[in-house]
């Protein structure tokens, strides 16, 4: 026998909890965010309120933004932040089996609205004008090799972060006929692959804002301290993101950024164009609209404020491309000797995983490298050195 239990689902009923039962309407939109964010995810570093900032950017005035990176081992929250975020923001979650064309339908649909505008001539009661919506995307889970072996999503990152280079042409189906797709708008994706260290998407690291995501045995007690929870209660700390309805969330996002509160934000971003100071010139190309985000929303009291924060991420990013580029160097140096050795030999180039691991160690307690590479990260540095792992012996691909 089948039933009908859609009307089970029904909020009036109280059978399932709602955002609005975790949500205070005594408080903005920005506090709110900054009251949810840590009941979901508990992040190593306190970036909640870059992530919240960047969750206000308003796509429609924006000029450029960055990319909002989630990077982390498998089971460590990156996945419901993007669930959170894509609610938030009234996105579907992308993945990387979805079709260029899916992908930029959705984002066409989603970016361009009609607003009716009642008409002054009674003959006419209303007119609509197509309009750009604040809007963005999410993709849960991207490998690497996907960004490397799909180059329409590539090229879609690539471009997409500066409203005055993000056209893309496209053929249509009418010959010798092509079609436009303005690809630029809000983006958040996570994987467990480092991206951000890997030489061979270069061209997107100054494009990133990077969210690191740790296991909790991994967290400092320092840090479940500051959140409030331990390592035996982090568990009732957290929320399930999956047993509340989220229907509605997303106005939150569509009513926010009213012509005022525009206003505001298109005035705070001109000020910053022509006052702000403390960033380098790369770290300022993808924050101004980031800053302004956050000042003219309230997250960042001002200028001070919302620069002192950036510049503790951007310190902390530097620390960990440095990190990796001093152990690059060692494995390069190392493997040049080893090939030396295997010339002299008369053998092909293998080294023991289990040796260069031991060698790994040592740089690490000689204080050469401030962390031992995770295998992820070793991975992916040897393979921008050109080795493989294979059979447990690291050889030339």
């Amino acid at each position: 026998m089948a039933f009908d239990y859609s009307h089970l689902f029904d909020n009036e009923k109280g059978l399932i909890d709602t955002w609005r039962d975790i949500y205070d309407d005594h408080l903005s939109v920005p506090e709110n965010l900054l009251n949810l964010l840590p009941k979901f995810v508990l992040l190593p570093d306190d970036y909640y309120d870059i992530i919240a900032a960047y969750m206000l950017i308003p796509s429609a005035l924006a000029k450029v933004v960055p990319y909002l990176f989630l990077y982390g081992q498998s089971g460590t929250g990156k996945s419901t932040l993007g669930k959170l975020i894509s609610y938030f923001w009234g996105v579907p979650i992308n993945t990387s089996g979805d079709t260029y064309a899916s992908i930029r339908n959705g984002l066409n649909d989603r970016k361009y609205q009609d607003l009716e505008i009642p008409s002054k001539d009674p003959s006419f009661p209303s007119i609509y004008k197509k309009v750009e919506v604040n809007t963005g995307m999410v993709w849960d889970d991207i490998d690497s090799s996907v960004l490397i072996n799909t180059p329409y999503l590539f090229r879609m990152l690539k471009v997409g972060y500066d409203s005055s280079t993000d056209k893309i042409s496209i053929s249509s189906e009418n010959r010798g006929e092509n079609l436009e797709f303005r690809c630029f708008s809000l983006k958040v994706f996570s994987s467990i692959s480092p991206i951000h260290l890997e030489d061979s998407l270069k061209e997107l690291q100054r494009r990133l804002i990077v969210i690191p995501f740790k296991r909790i045995e991994d967290v400092s007690d320092e840090r479940l301290a500051q959140l409030g929870t331990t390592r035996d209660t982090w568990q009732k700390h957290l929320l399930n993101i999956n047993a509340f309805d989220w229907k509605g969330f997303n106005r939150l996002f569509a009513n926010f950024w009213n012509p005022e509160l525009a206003e505001v934000y298109l005035l705070t971003r001109k000020t910053l164009t022509n006052t702000l100071t403390g960033l380098s010139s790369k770290e300022r190309a993808i924050s101004l609209d980031l800053l302004s985000a956050g000042i003219a929303s309230g997250i960042w009291r001002d200028e001070i404020q919302g620069v002192a924060r950036l510049k503790a991420y951007f310190n902390w990013f530097e620390r960990e491309i440095n990190q990796f580029s001093g152990t690059s160097k060692y494995l390069e140096d190392y493997i040049s000797l080893e090939q030396k050795h295997a010339q002299e030999a008369k053998s092909s180039l293998q080294i023991s995983a289990t040796d260069l691991r031991s060698q790994i160690s040592t740089w690490f307690n000689q204080g050469w490298i401030l962390e031992k590479p995770k295998p992820k990260h070793l991975k992916a540095l040897m393979a921008e050195l050109g080795l493989v792992l294979h059979q447990g012996y690291w050889i030339k691909r």
